[in-house]
């Protein structure tokens, strides 16, 4: 299990190593909630953001505007690989966030159609980010089997297939 969550670390560094930050005025989100986690990540790196934050705004990664979510996703993926247990619902709350919730979201990713929060979200993923992701979510299946989500996600059916699927697309 270390050797895979240590692999999947690897990959997370590789896979997001390029990807640039949106730049301070561009760190947001959505309603006024969310100014609080975009306000402590903004001017920070995401592999300098620590678990104090990542627990103190889990509810809030909701609110993440694409960009936003984008550059700060691989921090969230290591809080949940490496402190699982200790992030309350961070780990819940980012497989809620990489997984379309009704075939809709879906259907307007791959028809190239962003009208809902989802298909923008993932739209902004890059290929290499893409097949991080899905590196991602097939480890944290296998790693947490038994762990019951707070959300009716079913990473076998619904979130892993979304991934596979999307690496592929442009």
């Amino acid at each position: 299990m270390d050797e895979l969550r240590e692999q999947i670390a690897q990959q997370i560094q590789v896979g997001f190593a390029e990807t640039p930050y949106p730049g301070d005025e561009k760190v947001a989100a959505y309603a006024r909630y969310g100014r609080s986690i975009a306000d402590a990540l903004r001017g920070k790196h995401w592999s300098q953001v620590g678990l104090d934050v990542l627990l103190q705004h889990r509810w809030e990664i909701f609110l993440l505007t694409p960009e936003t979510f984008r550059f700060y996703v691989p921090v969230f993926m290591l809080g949940a690989l490496y402190n699982h247990d200790e992030m309350d619902s961070l780990p819940d709350n980012l497989i809620f966030s990489l997984t379309p919730q009704r075939d809709e979201h879906i259907a307007n990713y791959f028809a190239g159609e962003y009208r809902d929060y989802f298909s923008r979200r993932a739209a902004a993923f890059k290929v290499e980010e893409r097949r991080t992701l899905l590196s991602f979510v097939e480890a944290y299946a296998g790693l947490y089997p038994q762990h019951s989500s707070i959300y009716d996600i079913d990473l076998h059916k619904v979130t892993i297939p979304f991934w596979r699927r999307a690496l592929h697309h442009e």
